[in-house]
């Protein structure tokens, strides 16, 4: 009797988990965007400019002035972009503002305190109701003790590096929805009207509760979230804003237009961009300094830029940045690009839809690959799939032109045969479609083809497992995952090498001065603080959004730093317990089998990030640069990442539930970082 009251309470404690983890979930997303507080923001007329050189410092005794003219009312700040000489400029800084020949306001800056070529603000003041429309005179100060000012920056088209902002200096972030949702809508299709804005971000919260409290409902709950995700996103990033995004569109323009391949290596050479996508490019300020990189939202600029788009052309020669790169994300963008009017702007958007359809296929082999790694374990699956659904660099990936969603996707897929494999003796169709699935991933990109790691990996632990001795499966699975390479990437290294297309393959060709051993390489990439390392796996990998020019907040970067390391602790605890059990003997297969997919994570993960830097090395030899990789190369391997805390929860616990408490700890964390992302986002772009 005894023991079936003890298993009717596990059962009641496992009921009411779900619901408790739902709501710690939501309402930790809630929390966080109620409590969000904005300062002073920018008018719907950006005050871009382009960064050119330093014009010299601050002379003591020679201020610096300019005009400013307001363009709205609530005129409550002016910031900066000064030199600060890597934040070591010395001296105290007055900045004063007056209107008419009097004072409104003077603010003293101590030097050290500026950030160096960071918009700041410089002097904050009471909001002037009437503002708009008026002339403002600026002027800023040093002291006569000042061994080192900072250095004014000239510009582009000749204007101060100085920005106006409105609006009160702390204010509740929901004061100002309205405007960033008006904001929105002005480059928007349909689904980014400010109704379906909200609507979107309704579902995606939707979804997470629903995915904690009806986990059997998980794939339909997750692809209804995951498509709510990608259309909310691809609103939210401002047209051509997302990272290369130009280059890709080029791509997809060129095949729509012209009916053929881009090759970026011919001689018929007239122009890369065509003058539409220039146009655009052009009003939605992509080159200027952030976070001046953003268009101007008011009416007559709306359309201004249909109006110079639609006189545009649409020719090009298919030589952009991005024409080295295989063709199918960019021919099957070319159908979306059909569907969309002659216009730019929702020629973009409408091509977007199909990184957000890949979206939906990741997230569907995300589902398939946790149902590998924790089967049987219905609510750990749920928040395992929650977490790499929330994950911020994915959604901002699955949301622009951009082929890192076709890697991605094939990642995914590549990360779940692999998963599947450990759990099969015998599979040559596995084997095959595990060779297809790698070809596809090298048909977006040609590194992605390191996701054979995990396959290779998967392979490797299922026939240890099974003690498989059979050489003819050991001989003819490879070839058959050789035939499916070839079905795939081998096909487009054949038809390109007929159609004289480049698949740039190659490194290009750099200054021969200068050391290029692996230890020289090495001394790049390594630093006491692990800067490098942490700029490109926390800060690129997590949430740097727009051209990596949009971090999230350094507190947010460095809990994820302290996660990694948790995590470092965890599975070196996971490695000492497995010698010390497989010693004894103790170890029972369901621990086995947890062992071996935390061995397929951990492994697949290590492999990806080592292979990444070998790929870079070779760039290293061939031009001396250190400047290949970014952190979304990585976004691949998400899915085994996020799923070692479950796993490694379970196996040192040794109790099923604990996997579900830490997949839902671990969804909790990844919705706060996307709930903040969606907030960086805002504020830059619409604040």
């Amino acid at each position: 009797m005894g023991r079936r009251e003890g298993g009717r309470s596990a059962v009641r404690a496992r009921r009411w988990l779900a619901p408790v983890l739902c709501a710690a979930v939501v309402l930790l997303g809630l929390v966080l965007a109620l409590s969000a507080r904005v300062g002073p923001q920018q008018g719907a007329v950006t005050q871009g400019f382009t960064l050119t050189e330093g014009d010299g410092v601050l002379t003591t005794g020679e201020p610096y002035s300019f005009d400013l003219t307001a363009t709205e009312d609530d005129l409550s700040a002016v910031g900066m972009v000064l030199g600060t000489w890597t934040n070591s400029a010395d001296c105290t800084l007055t900045t004063t503002i007056e209107r008419d020949g009097e004072q409104l306001a003077s603010q003293d800056t101590a030097c050290d305190d500026l950030p160096d070529t960071v918009l700041t603000p410089l002097v904050e003041f009471e909001p002037i109701p009437d503002s708009q429309g008026e002339d403002f005179t600026v002027t800023l100060s040093v002291t006569e003790d000042s061994p080192l000012p900072p250095a004014i920056w000239e510009t582009l088209d000749g204007n101060p590096a100085a920005v106006a902002l409105y609006g009160e200096r702390d204010r509740p972030m929901l004061s100002v929805v309205d405007d960033v949702l008006d904001r929105v809508a002005a480059y928007a299709p349909v689904w980014g009207s400010p109704a379906w804005v909200v609507t979107l971000a309704a579902l995606v919260l939707a979804g997470v509760a629903l995915l904690a409290l009806r986990p059997r409902w998980g794939l339909v709950t997750v692809i209804v979230l995951v498509l709510a995700r990608g259309l909310l996103w691809s609103v939210l990033i401002p047209p051509l804003q997302g990272m290369d995004e130009p280059a890709h569109f080029a791509n997809v323009q060129f095949i729509a237009e012209e009916g053929r391949l881009p090759n970026w290596n011919t001689d018929e050479r007239s122009q890369a961009y065509s003058d539409s996508l220039g146009a655009a490019a052009q009003e939605m300020r992509v080159s200027r300094f952030a976070p001046t990189d953003r268009p101007d939202y008011d009416d007559a600029s709306v359309e201004r830029l249909r109006r110079e788009d639609a006189a545009a052309g649409t020719d090009s020669d298919g030589t952009g940045p991005a024409a080295s790169y295989p063709p199918p994300y960019y021919a099957i963008g070319a159908l979306f690009y059909q569907l969309a009017p002659d216009d730019t702007v929702a020629q973009v958007h409408a091509v977007r839809l199909w990184s957000a359809l890949l979206g939906v296929a990741a997230i569907f082999f995300a589902w398939l690959f946790a149902g590998e790694v924790l089967p049987g374990r219905r609510t750990a699956r749920a928040g395992l799939v929650t977490a790499i659904a929330l994950q911020p660099m994915l959604a901002h990936q699955f949301a622009l032109v951009n082929n890192d969603g076709w890697v991605i996707a094939a990642g995914f897929a590549a990360l779940w045969i692999g998963a599947r494999l450990v759990r099969t003796a015998r599979g040559p169709w596995w084997m095959l479609a595990a060779g297809a699935v790698a070809g596809a991933a090298a048909l977006g990109k040609p590194f992605a083809a390191l996701m054979v790691l995990p396959i290779a990996l998967g392979w490797f632990l299922g026939k240890i497992r099974y003690r498989v001795r059979d050489w003819r499966v050991l001989l003819v699975e490879p070839l058959l995952a050789a035939v499916g390479v070839a079905l795939t990437y081998g096909v487009w290294l054949v038809a390109a090498r007929v159609l004289g297309i480049d698949t740039g393959l190659g490194f290009p060709q750099g200054a021969p001065d200068g050391p290029r051993g692996v230890l020289d390489y090495v001394r790049t990439q390594v630093s006491t603080d692990l800067a490098e390392f942490r700029q490109l796996w926390v800060d690129q990998m997590w949430g740097n959004f727009g051209w990596v020019n949009t971090p999230l907040p350094f507190g947010a970067q460095q809990v994820i730093w302290a996660s990694y390391l948790l995590l470092a602790v965890a599975t070196i605890t996971w490695l000492v317990l497995l010698v010390r059990d497989r010693r004894r003997g103790v170890v029972d297969e369901e621990v086995r089998g947890i062992d071996r997919m935390v061995a397929l994570c951990v492994l697949s993960g290590l492999g990806a990030l080592l292979g990444m830097y070998v790929v870079e090395y070779g760039y290293f030899r061939s031009t001396g640069l250190t400047n290949l990789l970014q952190g979304r190369y990585l976004l691949m391997i998400v899915p085994a990442l996020l799923a070692l805390p479950p796993l490694l929860a379970e196996r040192l616990s040794r109790r099923r539930p604990a996997a579900a408490v830490a997949a839902w700890v671990v969804a909790a964390g990844v919705l706060a970082l996307h709930v903040t992302s969606v907030l960086v986002i805002a504020q830059k772009y619409y604040l």
